[in-house]
């Protein structure tokens, strides 16, 4: 059993079952409430569904700090209330995958002269999913090489590249929900109005605009952190004004996903990325 947590400001610790900080026990990564939404009309017996929703994930760590003399114990002491500041928030990494949290509470339960103190941590996740560490990165239109070395240029001629030559690809998202991502354009030439649609539901994301050769459109469709992102070269600036009206911020469903890219003109000159982190359930 092991957890590190890491704060904003880039500061880590790790607790397992060894010294200095043992961990003891870890609660609140497997299972999670949810609030149900019902509707009950006079005289009826029991109710009508609504929907649900899963509450925030509260996540309790307790140890014990195993240090050889009291000035050690301090030592350590003030750097895990320094790691686990309330004032910053982070990221739990637990079983290959993370979540971010904010800590509620944090602090010993016996004064700090004490050689082996216990240490009692809450952390509050706004967002219950834990998260794969890796980000996936799918690949719906681009260039393949086949240049390599040892290179020889026979009198025929050779391919130093293979389009793509489908528009539609599936995206398997292993999570355990629907997650959001971020949708790449990149042009190669002149491209206009690039597009995403998602064949299973019929939603797209399509921007009105002329993509020049070399730039980019950046497309986050995260909760709570949608945006559109153009950049050329070293400057970024916002997009949101070429986002067509009829335009969904697509999510990954749990499973296959059907995606096709498209563009109004200089089809061939656009390159299609999405990365992505599959979300969980449970660690």
């Amino acid at each position: 059993m092991e957890i590190t947590y890491i704060n904003s400001v880039g500061e880590s610790i790790t607790l397992r079952q060894l010294k200095p900080y043992f961990l003891r026990k870890i609660d609140g990564t497997g299972s999670i409430r949810q609030t149900i939404n019902t509707f009950k009309a006079p005289d009826q017996d029991g109710a009508f569904y609504i929907s649900s929703v899963l509450d925030m994930r509260n996540i309790t760590i307790e140890g014990t700090l195993l240090s050889q003399n009291s000035s050690e114990a301090q030592e350590k002491r003030e750097r895990l209330l320094k790691v686990f500041s309330p004032k910053l928030s982070g990221i739990l990494v637990y079983r290959s995958r993370r979540i971010s949290c904010v800590i509620e509470e944090a602090g010993f339960v016996v004064s700090s002269r004490e050689r082996m103190p216990n240490f009692f941590i809450s952390l509050l996740c706004p967002s219950p999913y834990f998260e794969s560490l890796t980000q996936v990165r799918e690949e719906l239109a681009s260039w393949m090489p086949l240049f390599s070395f040892v290179f020889e240029l026979e009198d025929s001629g050779m391919e130093f590249g293979l389009r793509q030559p489908s528009q539609i690809i599936t995206v398997d998202n292993i999570g355990d929900v629907s997650c959001g991502c971020e949708i790449v354009f990149q042009a190669l030439g002149a491209v206009v109005n690039p597009e995403l649609m998602n064949l299973d539901t019929g939603e797209y994301l399509r921007l009105n605009t002329t993509m020049e050769a070399d730039t980019q459109l950046r497309i986050s469709t995260h909760f709570a952190n949608k945006r559109v992102t153009s950049v050329s070269g070293q400057s970024q600036s916002n997009a949101f004004s070429l986002l067509d009206t009829g335009s969904t911020f697509l999510q990954l469903s749990a499973g296959r996903n059907l995606l096709r890219y498209s563009a109004s003109e200089n089809m061939e000159l656009l390159e299609v990325s999405i990365y992505y982190r599959p979300q969980y359930l449970g660690a």
